[in-house]
């Protein structure tokens, strides 16, 4: 029986008891519980333990017992009985509690008979934490004796790969299932992968393994970069965000208090007209209250004396009487006329009524709202052009970008110009070219790259907090250039090759404009129209002198395939990108965009020909203005989209 202190509490052997599967005698590993019984097993014992007893389909047997009390249980299927099976949390539990108390290393080796010793050592390849008493047999046994140990303290610092099953720990790993992706050992692999149609031993998987190695390390890499530059672009959203919520504060604080101050004013103003009208009213209103006791006055004396008349002589009161009949009829003349001529003053206010249809319709202040946060099906979403621009009264605008989200930059090739637009197309500045313009990129930090010929370079330029254009650096490139595009850390572009040979050379410079090389592409014009980079191995490029679309994996070939040839491609030119990576064909000849998915697949023809479009060269899909929009150049304007919801 299970020892139990004073408190029914068990103890440390009871523990260690419990946590331990009766069938592999190993510390679970996904403990499942029977239903009647409640004995718990690891999961994937019990399901080898029941497909071993559940075998002779023909006679129907589908009854197992129990390995512990031996209970009896009618079993149909039994892979997928046994993961309906209750998980057993008390025992997970205990497990967890188990490798917390284990606050310094422990010898695996002891842990296995049930006692606890501090480990000093560890074996790399047996990926067993020793004791000193563990090194010491580890050292002698024939099968371990030529294991180099570590300390124990430098294993974290160390490479280690677990080698062992995890479902059978006692097990090395020895087989690799294909199907399943993932290493087991042989009980794993008779049991768990006997229908699978690709196991192999690890041995001979691991003969030529190293050769995966660099190209895995530089997609590896590659992610790492992309995490970096997500990192970068969401902890400068952050600080925005913070910034723009301060700005938004202290715009509506001032805008709150300038129209709180302006109502004071007019209600001041207000006020103190109601003021002076109510001194004005009220000094005419007691003029007339003025004459009203004076008449009161002038009769108030004859009352008296009539009320007294007995004490006065005949003769006096026969003359009173007649002064008397005088003053009453004076005075009834001047109390009509003090009647007729007074008039009740009422004041009333008129408010006006600006102020009126403002404060019935204050209903908030504002509102905020999160930029970008619509969701659009793009590749079922309809486009509804927005703005047409003529720049500059110019024609054949070669190509557009967007900065910032706030800034189109356009090139114009018939006057070797380049131009910055605010987001509804007014002009802000512009710069003169050193040669004809083709491709446009932007990049961070307010920067942008044209691609020129005659002669070929590719110019990069910063935009000020004036708004003005000055050039930062220029790349000379050994023929025209023509496509240009900016992919994570590095900028893209096509160059023509030299007369007579055919495809295409694509060159890699850093973002700081410093080379880093260059691929040969077949097949293709020697002047691709555009290019786009969706990862640093993966262009997609448009050959408007073949009607074709290309693809090609840098990384794994020299050769690119034809994404889509037809008749509704002709003379592609512009090619650009949306948030959720569709692809977007600018087509000059067929004056059209195609739209296809991120693997080149061909949805739909998003935008027809149309008397508005026509000449299509550039086109960006892009966040301007807090939407995201497509701008199409073409030959005399600047056509900006939105998408529909």
């Amino acid at each position: 029986m299970t020892p139990y202190n004073f408190y029914g509490m068990a103890t440390k052997t009871s523990v260690n008891d419990l946590i331990v599967c009766p069938i592999c005698y190993e510390i679970f590993q996904d403990p499942k519980s029977l239903p009647q019984c409640l004995h718990t097993f690891c999961k994937s014992c019990i399901k080898s333990y029941i497909s071993s007893s559940v075998t002779d389909k023909s006679l129907n047997k589908t009854d197992f017992y129990c390995p512990v009390c031996r209970k009896c249980y009618h079993v149909t299927n039994p892979e997928e009985w046994v993961d309906t099976l209750p998980h057993n949390h008390l025992i997970v539990s205990l497990t967890d509690q188990e490798k917390m108390e284990k606050k310094e290393p422990s010898c695996d080796c002891c842990s296995r008979l049930g006692q606890s010793q501090p480990a000093v050592s560890w074996c790399p390849k047996c990926c067993d934490q020793l004791c000193e008493n563990c090194v010491n047999f580890h050292k002698i046994s024939r099968l371990t004796m030529e294991h180099k140990l570590g300390n124990i303290a430098e294993r974290d610092q160390n490479l280690s790969v677990d080698l062992f099953c995890k479902q059978h720990t006692s097990r090395r790993l020895e087989v690799y299932c294909f199907d399943h992706e993932e290493a087991c050992c042989l009980m794993c692999a008779t049991v768990s992968h006997r229908k699978c149609e690709k196991v192999t031993s690890l041995e001979d998987c691991a003969q030529n393994c190293s050769a995966d190695i660099p190209n895995i390390c530089s997609e590896i890499e590659d992610m790492q970069k992309a995490c970096d530059t997500e990192i970068t672009r969401v902890t400068s959203d952050l600080k925005s965000l913070e910034t723009e919520s301060k700005d938004i504060e202290h715009k509506v604080s001032t805008m709150a208090e300038e129209i709180i101050n302006a109502v004071r004013d007019k209600e001041q103003i207000l006020i103190g007209n109601l003021k002076k009208t109510e001194k004005e009213q009220s000094m005419i209103v007691q003029n007339i209250l003025d004459e009203f006791s004076d008449v009161k006055k002038k009769i108030e004396h004859d009352v008296n004396i009539l009320k007294n008349s007995d004490k006065l002589p005949k003769i006096a009161l026969f003359l009173e009487l007649k002064r008397i009949g005088k003053t009453v009829s004076e005075a009834k003349t001047d109390f009509n006329k003090l009647q007729k001529g007074y008039q009740t003053s009422d004041l009333e206010v008129h408010i006006d009524e600006t102020v009126q249809k403002f404060h019935s319709s204050f209903d908030t202040f504002g509102e905020i709202k999160v930029k970008g946060q619509n969701k659009v099906n793009y590749q079922s979403g309809q486009l509804e052009l927005e703005i047409s621009v003529i720049v500059d009264g110019n024609t054949y605008l070669t190509d557009v970008d967007v900065i910032d989200e706030c800034c189109i930059i356009t090139t114009c090739q018939n006057k070797n110009m380049v131009y910055i637009l605010d987001d509804k197309g007014k002009q802000l500045s512009s710069s003169k070219l050193t040669g004809t313009p083709c491709g446009i990129a932007a990049l961070q930090n307010k920067i942008f790259c044209v691609a020129l010929r005659g002669p070929g370079a590719v110019c990069m330029f910063k935009v000020h907090e004036n708004l003005s254009i000055s050039i930062v650096k220029e790349l000379k490139m050994p023929q025209n250039a023509w496509g240009i595009c900016a992919i994570e850390d590095r900028i893209v572009i096509s160059v023509e090759r030299p007369q007579g040979n055919a495809g295409q050379v694509f060159r890699f410079y850093d973002q700081e404009g410093n080379y880093c090389k260059e691929h040969t592409i077949t097949p293709g014009s020697s002047n691709c129209g555009a290019v786009l980079a969706t990862s640093n191995k993966c262009l997609f490029y448009t050959h408007h002198g073949g009607n074709s679309l290309f693809s090609v994996d840098i990384s794994k070939s020299k050769s690119a395939s034809a994404v889509h040839q037809g008749n509704n491609v002709k003379k592609p030119v512009g090619v650009t990108c949306d948030p959720n990576g569709n692809v977007y064909v600018a087509c000059y000849g067929s004056k059209n965009v195609l739209q296809f998915d991120k693997n080149g697949n061909f949805i739909r023809e998003i935008i027809q020909e149309e008397s508005a479009v026509h000449s299509l060269f550039g086109i960006r899909v892009k966040r301007l203005g807090g939407d995201v929009k497509l701008i199409l150049s073409t030959y005399e304007t600047l056509l900006i989209y939105h998408f529909m919801q």
